[in-house]
């Protein structure tokens, strides 16, 4: 494991854009090691009278593990002159707490978090203080900076278990196709349709057809998790298909 303290994170305020480098903006390290808590999941146990245990009917619905939310907790801490704490801790308060955030640490530099943060617990011991950057319900996946109609980036790209995923600028003339690969998380793609011609535009998926229109159309049944999904097109135009890997 890396030490801890040469882990830095990535900030980003998603109503402003502003984007914090804890350690180059702030001066402040990560001061914990287990930052990133565990996944809260959805369970449903039926009490059946006259058995023994429970009915696990969790996934019942979905034929999947429902994630919640999970509890992100940075512990942040660096040196400043004693009368600056206190203005240096407004300043962040003003520019975090309360707000959506995306969050990347150094040390897995492809994928994003994502929640609404929180400043607390700040303390001060002379020129030394500390604060903790909370996001009590983070979504439960981290996210891929790249979807799928955006170029990867080579220098946080994993060759072992990466996926290069080409959504964007297809082209349909009488009929064509387009695989999603399944992954860790359930995806649905949206089918931005930047264009249709005089035959129009359909597309097969999860054993449904579809009639397309101009924009974005999303259809909650085309779920691909598990095995692989070959969209398929009829008709003419051109689009974008947009999804976004993430993990646990």
């Amino acid at each position: 494991m890396n030490n801890v303290l040469t882990i830095k994170a990535t900030i980003t305020v998603e109503n402003t854009g502003k984007v914090i480098d804890t350690l180059d903006d702030w001066g402040c390290a990560i001061g914990n090691n287990n930052y990133i808590k565990e996944p809260d999941v959805e369970t449903y146990y039926i009490d059946i009278p006259g058995t023994d245990g429970f009915l696990d009917g969790s996934e019942a619905i979905t034929g999947r593990t429902i994630y919640k939310s999970r509890e992100i907790d940075i512990l942040l801490g660096g040196k400043k002159p004693r009368e600056d704490w206190d203005s240096f801790i407004s300043n962040i308060r003003g520019q975090l707490h309360g707000k959506n955030v995306r969050v990347t640490f150094s040390n897995d530099p492809a994928y994003f978090w994502t929640g609404r943060a929180y400043i607390t617990d700040f303390d001060r011991s002379r020129e030394v203080g500390q604060f903790h950057l909370s996001i009590p319900k983070a979504d439960p996946y981290k996210y891929s900076l790249a979807d799928s109609t955006e170029d990867w980036l080579w220098d946080p790209f994993d060759f072992e278990t990466g996926v290069i995923d080409q959504g964007a600028g297809i082209t349909i003339s009488g009929s064509g196709s387009y695989t999603v690969c399944a992954g860790d998380i359930a995806i649905v793609p949206v089918l931005n349709v930047k264009s249709i011609g005089s035959t129009g535009l359909k597309v097969t998926g999860c054993g449904e057809t579809y009639t397309l229109t101009l924009g974005r159309n999303r259809f909650p049944d085309i779920v691909v998790f598990g095995t692989d999904e070959t969209l398929e097109f009829s008709g003419s135009g051109t689009l974008d298909i947009v999804y976004r890997r993430g993990s646990l």
